[in-house]
């Protein structure tokens, strides 16, 4: 591997984490936005034309608050949480593909040596096992957090967070094992190239292991009705009580990384992922861009089913 071979690479990976900053950013947006429609408001209006400049004026403000730290805190594991629990959602976004591979023009191929340009940062052939093990991973921030704070409401929110979380691995593992069957590899490429003729969630257990998948997904990202780690009326937010500005952000912001990433996983695992519906373009050169485009498109449909607010979302529904 040449300079720019690697240069290559990491202008690709810094890209690829600009994307998912920037959908987490514009997600809390459209939550807010989404929670005032249904709440009969308007919702984040000010910075901006409709509001669109908030979530830089959020960052602006996590960025520069003061840092404090309470006084019984043990202050290496307190600032050690949420770098793992953020380290632990950018890795699992890295074997997410966005898309199929992309020709690059013949002088791009002379400096970087690559003839095709892969909408993912790495494509291991475990991606979707790699995929779970670093999420759960996640775990030891939530713990080391509620440890570190030295506060009782903190900490019987990482237990309550960290039992959830594991118990509801379990389900979420054998859902995946049915669709690893279906498509015969570990691989995101290879699942989604699976579904070229018939979704996943059209074939027999598809749909048992969707609906059992989106259960135990809401439950792994401490969603509504699974939100017991962060119930306000007992424990304050949880195990984050005691972290404020740029830490606090870093746990809130691992949050909807690991939101939108689950996302792409069910789009990847049941609904085809990237490939273009009834084989439209197959071959072609625009193939992987339109692929692109449908796979962001259901994608952003998703994230929806999170919103569990007064009126009622579509999953919270099915659970209840």
């Amino acid at each position: 591997m040449n300079w720019n071979e690697i240069l290559f690479w990491l202008l690709k990976s810094g890209l690829f984490f600009f994307i998912l900053i920037t959908a987490c950013a514009y997600y809390t947006l459209a939550e807010r936005k989404v929670a005032g429609f249904i709440q009969d408001r308007k919702g984040p209006n000010r910075a901006g034309f409709w509001g669109l400049l908030q979530p830089l004026a959020d960052g602006i403000k996590f960025l520069t608050k003061e840092e404090v730290f309470p006084v019984q805190v043990n202050k290496v594991m307190y600032l050690i949480a949420p770098a793992i629990s953020m380290t632990c959602a950018i890795m699992a976004w890295s074997v997410v593909p966005l898309g199929g591979q992309i020709p690059l023009p013949s002088w791009l191929q002379e400096k970087t040596g690559l003839t095709f340009l892969d909408l993912q940062i790495a494509n291991p052939d475990t991606g979707i096992l790699f995929l779970f093990a670093i999420s759960s991973l996640a775990v030891y921030g939530i713990i080391i957090a509620g440890w570190a704070s030295n506060n009782k409401y903190s900490l019987l929110g990482a237990v309550r967070s960290t039992a959830q979380m594991i118990s509801y691995e379990l389900p979420l593992g054998m859902s995946v094992v049915s669709i690893v069957i279906l498509s015969g590899s570990l691989r995101l490429t290879d699942i989604s190239a699976s579904q070229v003729g018939l979704w996943n969630i059209f074939k027999l257990p598809g749909f048992i292991a969707f609906c059992l998948f989106v259960v135990a997904m809401f439950a792994e990202t401490n969603r509504l009705p699974f939100d017991l780690a962060e119930a306000e009326s007992e424990l304050v937010v949880g195990f984050h009580t005691e972290y404020g500005a740029f830490k606090f952000a870093l746990f809130f912001i691992a949050e909807y990384m690991n939101m939108i990433t689950m996302s792409c996983v069910v789009t990847l695992l049941f609904f085809g992922g990237y490939q273009v519906p009834f084989g439209i373009l197959e071959g072609h050169v625009l193939q992987p861009l339109f692929g692109l485009v449908f796979f962001l498109g259901k994608v952003l449909f998703l994230p929806f089913c999170f919103y569990g607010y007064d009126g009622p979302s579509p999953v919270s529904v099915m659970i209840n």
